[in-house]
């Protein structure tokens, strides 16, 4: 059976410089499926529909999250305002809940009135790539 999947109400993301590691990744899509509901999406890339990520807002499961975007990321995706700016958490996701972890170092911003994106690397050292999503679920 195939999964049902509905694009997310938003244009597809642009990523002018790619995504680190996959720099000839530019434009992705959000969407919701069987495997993805919300509040997580699958972002997907146009140019290599293998290449997909389950992402997050992180807000729902770090309350206290609030990542310093550096001048030259807001200037690259011409961010005039932190009201602007949708923050999403990659999220690596293993056997069984109790192993999902988010890329709390490594954020995707999108600036939500003009869907320009980047993953920026945050040089704050409080934060981890592999944060556990769950931290009340035990194995």
């Amino acid at each position: 059976m195939t999964a049902v999947a509905t694009m997310i109400d938003t244009p597809p993301l642009s990523f002018s410089a790619g995504l680190p590691g996959f720099p000839e990744a530019r434009t992705f899509v959000l969407i919701n499926n069987e495997l993805a509901r919300e509040p997580f999406a699958i972002m997907r890339c146009i140019e290599d529909e293998e290449l997909e990520f389950v992402v997050v807002t992180p807000d729902l499961f770090f309350p206290d999250y609030s990542p310093q975007i550096d001048e030259a990321t807001a200037l690259r995706i011409d961010l005039e305002s932190a009201e602007d700016a949708l923050i999403l958490v990659l999220l690596t996701v293993g056997d069984d809940v109790a192993s999902i972890t988010a890329n709390l170092l490594g954020p995707v911003i999108v600036n939500r009135k003009n869907y320009s994106a980047a993953q920026v690397i945050l040089t704050n050292a409080e934060y981890d790539f592999r944060t556990p999503l769950f931290s009340d679920v035990t194995h």
